[in-house]
């Protein structure tokens, strides 16, 4: 059966309109939760080469695994909080 993985970003979404076959749901969405801890990955890496003053805050991403029909069977979220605690900080 065709899976569709869509990823999302804050308020950015991408919509995945290809899909790929896999033999069963639980395979699909194997898949789709490997694949957010890559885009999370390459995220940070990105704004590891930003400019000072990025946001490594409250970092959040989304996939959506939609059957055939449309629906959305299966979600995974991952949430990076990164917190420097004043207490803690030393020189940058």
């Amino acid at each position: 059966m065709r899976y569709f993985t869509d990823f999302i970003e804050g308020a950015a979404l991408a919509r995945d309109e290809e899909g790929l076959e896999f033999c069963g749901r639980q395979e699909a969405c194997r898949s789709a939760a490997e694949a957010l801890v890559e885009v999370a990955n390459d995220a940070l890496r990105v704004q590891q080469s930003s400019p000072v003053g990025s946001d490594l805050t409250n970092l959040h991403w989304e996939a959506q695994v939609r059957n055939e029909a449309g629906t959305v069977v299966f979600r995974a979220q991952l949430i990076l909080a990164l917190d420097w605690p004043d207490t803690l900080a030393g020189p940058a």
